[in-house]
């Protein structure tokens, strides 16, 4: 009886979201930028740009061979999950089958970027950035009324099209692979998020239900999701770690080279490559730097990423550490560097000395993979996806949490260890270089993927690698972890300080 009354609640909460989300995304992202005038939110260049977008993206080679794949990615800015999203259409399309990719806006970052032989659908709605739920529904919406017949869908970030396309097309097979539960995401947010995250919670269990295939992006990922979704079948949920190719953005003469091999730094040198965010926790960074400059160490630290204009936060994170910078007296020792190239962002990295990424519990995390590739060690939180994939004093360094001393600490610690056999030898290298293609690679992320569609559609003539491995039932125990954790400089400002001048 109660499984029953739950089961009809929660249809009965899915079918009003289906109608009203969309709306009301509309109407609050109104709300925000016209009428509050936010002027440091996107403008018309990254949700204006529809008609633009298609002329910079063309379709004139698109093909219709043996299979229909539907990639469903409701936002294409620059980051790990649109880097997964570009080498899943680059792989299909090199495969030879029919390409559709539905998605509600794509960033001008893209505009240099070609995508021969794939149709692209955006739904020009502009919905309020990060509302994934919405946008997803937005883009079920579209399937529901277009001519498309998928034999696949690849969704990602919500699952709230899925009962849709499983009613248009009752044939298509759905594989989602999932970054982190957007219940996890939502709580540090803008209003509209923590009100409605406990109940995408509710509804989204059901969904994924109904999905055939479910990939995460880590062991850490793997925990979280489970946790949150505890009646989901443990066999349909397969680790695979998302892509790290950069050949087609670094050209040959520029392929990585050992700190040995390029000319030494007249002073040792850290970067860290992470968009502004609260959640990235920079400012441990600056705080780090002040504790080492007062210890009467020399040193420079560069703060390179994306400052995103879609979300307020990061304009605000990003104008309070270089406040942060100023009041701790490091301005001579931080560099700013905001929205790197991709080519400025690898020469950064061939520049360096050891790399820095201090988000705690983040999902998985590109960039010691990234520093792994260009030959540089790298100093993250212990905890998250870089727990599984940094090597402590092999590949890099393990801090318990986000915290300026300890990461004071880790950075003298490279400072006094000059040598990374495994990173500055050709034959430690290798090494390295084999797992990261194991691992790591674009090859072995389409492996699965295909792996996974030729076990859905009941055939195995797709070539593929070895499969990912279910889920273990030991990895459920870890807690959960939410992105409240982080704190924004502002709210923290007077600890920083006093940990800095102690």
């Amino acid at each position: 009886m109660f499984s029953e009354l739950k089961r009809y609640s929660i249809l009965a909460l899915y079918t009003c979201a289906l109608f009203f989300s969309v709306p009301l995304s509309l109407c609050i992202w109104f709300v925000r930028r016209e009428l509050c005038t936010e002027t440091s939110v996107a403008g018309e260049k990254q949700l204006g740009g529809v008609e633009n977008k298609k002329k910079l993206l063309p379709n004139e080679s698109a093909t219709c061979p043996d299979m229909h794949v539907v990639i469903v990615h409701p936002e294409q800015w620059n980051g790990g999950s649109d880097r997964c999203t570009v080498a899943l259409i680059r792989h299909f399309v090199s495969q030879g089958h029919r390409v559709t990719w539905l998605t509600t806006m794509i960033d001008e970052y893209w505009k240099n970027h070609t995508f021969d032989g794939v149709e692209i659908r955006e739904v020009g709605l502009k919905l309020h950035p990060g509302d994934w739920w919405s946008q997803n529904v937005a883009l079920g919406w579209h399937m529901v009324f277009s001519n498309l017949n998928p034999d696949v869908a690849i969704i990602d970030h919500s699952a709230s099209c899925v009962p849709m396309i499983k009613w248009r097309f009752p044939q298509c097979k759905i594989l989602f692979y999932c970054h982190f539960p957007q219940q996890l995401v939502t709580p540090s947010r803008f209003f509209l998020y923590r009100w409605y995250a406990k109940l995408i919670g509710i509804v989204e269990e059901e969904l994924f239900g109904q999905i055939d295939q479910i990939f995460v992006n880590s062991n850490f990922t793997a925990s979280q999701f489970i946790k949150v979704m505890p009646n989901i079948e443990r066999n349909k949920v397969r680790v695979v770690y998302p892509p790290c190719d950069i050949d087609w953005i670094v050209s040959a003469s520029d392929r990585p080279v050992s700190r040995a091999e390029r000319a030494k730094n007249d002073v040792y040198t850290f970067l860290s490559m992470n968009r502004f965010w609260p959640e990235k926790r920079l400012d441990i960074i600056i705080e780090a730097t002040s504790i080492l400059k007062q210890k009467g160490y020399n040193l420079h630290v560069q703060l390179a990423g994306s400052v995103m204009p879609h979300i307020p936060e990061s304009r605000i994170y990003y104008d309070q550490l270089q406040e942060m910078a100023r009041e701790l007296n490091v301005t001579d020792m931080v560099s700013f560097i905001p929205s790197p190239s991709d080519k400025v962002k690898f020469q950064l990295y061939q520049q360096c000395d050891t790399a820095l990424y201090t988000p705690p519990n983040e999902h998985f995390g590109i960039v010691p993979i990234e520093a792994l590739d260009q030959r540089r060690p790298v100093i993250v939180c212990d905890s998250g996806g870089p727990a599984e994939t940094v090597l402590e004093d092999i590949t890099g360094t393990k801090i318990a949490k986000p915290c300026g001393e300890l990461l004071a600490e880790a950075m003298l610690h490279h400072m006094n260890k000059r040598d990374w056999p495994e990173l500055d030898t050709e034959e430690g290298y290798a090494k390295q270089r084999h797992r990261l293609e194991t691992e790591f690679s674009t090859r072995g992320f389409c492996g699965n993927i295909d792996r996974a569609i030729a076990e859905m559609m009941g055939t195995m003539d797709i070539n593929a690698t070895e499969p990912a491995q279910p889920v273990m039932e030991t990895i459920v125990h870890q807690p959960v972890a939410t992105e409240v954790y982080a704190k924004p400089y502002q709210q923290n400002k007077s600890a920083h300080i006093r940990r800095a001048q102690a």
